[in-house]
């Protein structure tokens, strides 16, 4: 089914970092897609919808993400039924963000993955050491879904695979001629990544140095990629045999609005670096 029947699909969730308003400027640095397309680092999947790959292998350490996007793919209309049960009131969310997500089927707890992102508090997926849900609510009076999005959305990922688990599993079988996209949670000057409790666990400075010589490793075999990360000096160390290209990215998410205009990177280890 081409992308003029289904018409176009876009993130269907908001996540800290995400490229919905650069995904479309990060597709013309990228090459043309004559194989199969990763993104190890799937978060909101913007880049992925943006590029509608005919085939593509997404992968995520959360796990709760990617039952959700499973549950849509298979079965989009269920999950909204569930969200319309749902109710944007505080007690509804502080009831809904209690419950246990392993606890529910997997139709339901896509719901109410989807539920909590789009009416906690600035759209900010965090949890604790437990890897429980801990944002408050956000009051906003606005839809948190749009059934016809999701149903386009399941169409795109019908085209793909999902997997949970690290960005090393997440390139498993990729060849010469495939393209993959990183995008890890930002290094930032304190060692770690800003906004990187997606899980239990946090991206450190030895997680992109780690992915940083997977780079190296891809690009001896021949398989184009690309990755986001911040503009530090730490980043460019990391890349410095690769091509610099810089962004400019606003993050609704920082509340202090003199930080959310930010330097970003994309290294891109094809096309010329004179």
């Amino acid at each position: 089914m081409s992308t003029a029947e289904v018409g176009t699909a876009t993130a269907f969730i908001k996540w800290a970092g995400g490229k919905q308003a650069l995904a479309s400027s990060l597709a013309v640095h990228f090459p043309p897609l004559s194989g199969k397309y990763f993104e190890p680092f799937l978060g909101g999947g913007s880049v992925f919808f943006e590029l509608n790959p005919i085939e593509a292998t997404l992968t995520d350490s959360n796990g709760w993400l990617i039952d959700t996007y499973t549950a849509i793919r298979d079965d989009w209309a269920q999950v909204a039924t569930h969200l319309d049960s749902f109710k944007n009131t505080k007690e509804e969310f502080l009831h809904v963000r209690k419950i246990r997500p392993e606890s529910l089927e997997l139709h339901r707890r896509a719901a109410q993955f989807i539920y909590l992102n789009k009416t906690c508090f600035r759209g900010l997926f965090r949890v604790n050491r437990k890897g429980e849900f801990n944002v408050p609510y956000g009051a906003y009076d606005r839809r948190y879904y749009d059934p016809e999005n999701l149903k386009r959305a399941s169409q795109y990922l019908k085209k793909a695979e999902l997997h949970k688990g690290d960005f090393e599993s997440g390139i498993l079988g990729v060849d010469e001629g495939d393209f993959v996209y990183f995008d890890p949670p930002y290094y930032k000057l304190g060692g770690y990544s800003d906004f990187n409790r997606y899980t239990p666990d946090q991206f450190r400075a030895k997680d992109h140095v780690r992915l940083a010589a997977l780079c190296n490793e891809l690009d001896q075999r021949g398989v184009r990629w690309a990755v986001s990360n911040s503009d530090t000096p730490f980043v460019r160390g990391l890349y410095a045999r690769y091509r610099f290209i810089g962004v400019s990215a606003r993050r609704e998410i920082n509340l202090k609005s003199q930080e959310r205009n930010i330097g970003e990177l994309l290294i891109v280890n094809y096309g010329s670096t004179g």
